[in-house]
């Protein structure tokens, strides 16, 4: 009897969600965990590590075993009032694995822990991470007891010091001590089991070269594979690429299947090229953002033994000359940096948070953009390659000194989250550029050689991508840009912040531009506190003043405005609620003024109503880019009476549509096949 209750409340511990390949399997750790604050760093010495003794009433009282309080994962500590706290907690959960998973290989995945962790497994230490935005992946496979109850308890530190990425600034004055944004403690976004059999895929990159002449493209498929199991093993490799737009397999008999030795113990890293023919290809874009799903399996004595899944976009995007260049075609945007920070969500960013953001930014023109100081969860880089969104994606060097860019802990602590955040997102088309942090002192010997010796490692590990940093605004000082040492040198296209008015960013530009005349540039913050103008006017002059001085110089390629959302800080010019109030929308998500004047200022078409006629012209300043695959509604109130299709619009050239009846009619929308809407006027 007591052993049925006992797999009951297992049951009622554990939520599992399996995978359809029988061989692999994911099991979410998501949902009910028990939690507490461990304000005297004495969890360990308590025993918070080992396993517990589950009964029946825990499940039913207000606390769990030991007094411990119930939270559920993913979660951020300091959303709750009585958890707002920096230092250490402890995270503890009961599981018990499928019958199958005897003699297979197991791994637990964390998508983010803020900031440092120690993971134990019944008991004994497993791991320990650092780094509080990245995804890594622990093997917990000798830790588990595979017919009984497992028990995970994870100690989380959500302190920091001068040494920490991010941390504190060297400096006399109280601000030095803190980064401006919150620090969420906990295990802030998924986790799951992982079940596989013992040689695996351990991880894939796809690379994508289109040729814009031909229409065709070469793609290279980089499969590594691990053998954990103690004997050599012949595998294999089967990759399948479905277009997820047409539901077309591409020819199967184009893609390499290869045999591969893999000996005990050991990686092997695996080649597989191949061309799609001119019908196969289609191109991403903002408007069109085509995906291949990949399936590739891993087939031993002619039995699947492991399967793993992930999805590229062909695209092409560089920087020529003082353009930026999406599929050939020049571009030229706006964006919003956004802070990793919600009431609700904290910094977990959960799906739906994602989708929320992301579809305020399209709908306010907000298209490309660094999103963050800090890697952003899956599910927004997974919203912005399946709708159409540009980012750099940055490790989190925030305004670190010149001594502690010559320190190796930090030099390395910096890499190892590079290499975790470009090696879980690189197959993701929306990523086009990665960044070597913001706002360091790049002028300096120091900062010269972080952002060269940096760069050289995102090439290590990926060579697909533009590389930039985003500077300080005294980084554009003109006698910081005669040195011999200016870090700008090294980047492809110049990133810089500026919070002049706007005749002091243009002064700034054009210093900028005369340096590096081939060379595009993106003003990479820019904007007003809410709070220090008389009233919001101020702002949307500021917007459009910011748009007219970007349209004077066609090498500066686009801006993000700082920020997207209000955020909370510890940082010094902090209001009484916590909150800095820079945002376009404020932290529950509602839009400013601002807001809609970048849904009017920013649309990249103008539109004039005739008589029977409508003509759409592409903008030719800023913004602009190619509009493709779009629809024109005719409206009445939210009804749609009728729609017409809207041919390609390159920058500068117009299109006229005949309409028929319109009486009833109020208003027009264009709109992409997506439902991003470019245009909302009245008839």
């Amino acid at each position: 009897m007591i052993a049925m209750k006992l797999n009951r409340l297992i049951l009622l511990l554990v939520l599992i969600v399996v995978s359809h390949f029988a061989e692999s399997q994911e099991i979410s750790l998501n949902g009910q965990w028990n939690f507490a604050l461990d304000p005297l760093a004495r969890g360990e010495a308590m025993g918070w590590d080992q396993p517990w003794k589950i009964n029946e009433k825990d499940s039913t009282n207000g606390y769990a075993a030991d007094r411990f309080d119930k939270v559920n994962v993913p979660h951020c500590w300091s959303t709750d009032i009585r958890y707002n706290f920096v230092g250490k907690a402890w995270y503890r959960k009961a599981f018990k694995l499928p019958e199958d998973a005897k003699d297979k290989l197991i791994r637990i995945r964390f998508e983010a822990v803020f900031y440092k962790c120690r993971i134990f497994i019944n008991g004994e230490l497993a791991a320990y991470h650092v780094g509080g935005y990245t995804p890594f992946t622990v093997n917990i496979t000798k830790h588990i007891k595979y017919s009984e109850v497992n028990f995970i308890a994870v100690e989380v530190d959500n302190s920091w010091t001068e040494l920490t990425v991010p941390g504190a600034r060297m400096g006399d004055h109280p601000s030095a001590q803190f980064f401006p944004w919150y620090e969420y403690g906990g295990i802030t976004r998924d986790v799951s089991l992982l079940i596989t059999d013992k040689v695996y895929i351990k991880n894939q990159k796809i690379e994508s070269v289109p040729d814009l002449k031909t229409g065709t493209a070469q793609v290279k498929i980089i499969t590594w594979i691990e053998n954990r199991s103690l004997a050599d093993a012949t595998v294999m490799v089967k990759p399948f690429v479905t277009n997820r737009t047409s539901g077309s397999q591409i020819q199967r008999g184009s893609i390499p299947v290869n045999s591969i030795n893999i000996k005990a113990f050991t990686t092997e890293k695996i080649i597989q090229q191949f061309n799609m023919q001119a019908g196969e290809v289609m191109l991403w874009d903002f408007d069109n953002p085509n995906l291949y799903d990949v399936v590739t399996t891993l087939e031993s004595a002619g039995k699947a033994i492991n399967q793993f899944e992930t999805y590229f976009g062909i695209r092409e995007f560089k920087a020529a000359g003082t353009q930026l260049l999406l599929n050939g075609n020049p571009i030229r945007v706006a964006g919003s940096n956004r802070h990793s920070d919600h009431p609700l969500y904290g910094s977990t960013e959960p799906a739906e948070l994602a989708k929320m953001d992301m579809e305020l930014q399209r709908s306010g023109h907000m298209i490309f953009a660094r999103m963050n100081h800090t890697p952003v969860s899956k599910h927004f880089y997974k919203w912005a390659d399946e709708h159409g969104y540009l980012m750099v994606a940055e490790t989190p060097n925030w305004q670190i000194s010149p001594v502690l860019m010559a320190t190796q802990k930090v030099k390395d602590d910096f890499v190892a989250q590079m290499k975790e955040m470009v090696e879980a997102f690189w197959n993701s088309p929306s990523v086009v550029a990665y960044s070597a942090g913001n706002e360091y002192a790049s002028w300096t010997p120091e900062g010269d050689e972080w952002t060269k010796e940096m760069f050289e490692q995102y090439r290590l590990l990926d060579t697909t991508r533009l590389l930039t940093f985003v500077a300080i605004g005294t980084a554009v000082n003109p006698v910081n840009l005669k040195l011999p040492h200016d870090a700008f040198r090294y980047c492809d296209f110049l990133n810089f912040n500026n919070y002049s008015a706007v005749e002091g960013l243009e002064k700034n530009m054009k210093a900028l531009h005369a340096k590096y005349p081939d060379k595009p540039i993106f003003i990479s913050e820019t904007g007003m506190r809410s709070d220090e103008v008389k009233n919001e006017q101020v702002r949307v002059d500021h917007l459009k003043g910011l748009i007219d001085v970007i349209n004077r110089h066609p090498y500066v390629v686009g801006f993000s405005y700082w920020s997207f959302n209000d955020y909370l800080s510890r940082f010094a010019g902090t209001n009484k609620d916590g909150y800095r109030p820079w945002g376009i929308v404020d932290a529950n998500r509602k839009p400013r003024e601002l807001y809609t004047a970048f849904q009017k200022e920013l649309s990249p078409v103008t539109v004039v109503v005739q008589k029977n006629k409508i003509v759409i012209t592409a903008k030719t300043g800023f913004p602009s880019y190619t509009i493709t695959n779009h629809i024109l509604k005719i409206m009445d109130g939210s009804k749609m009476k009728t729609s017409y299709p809207v041919p390609a619009i390159n920058p500068g050239s117009s299109v006229e549509i005949i309409i028929k009846n319109t009486i009833g009619s109020k208003r027009i929308v264009i709109e992409n096949r997506g439902g991003i809407v470019i245009f909302d006027g009245l008839l």
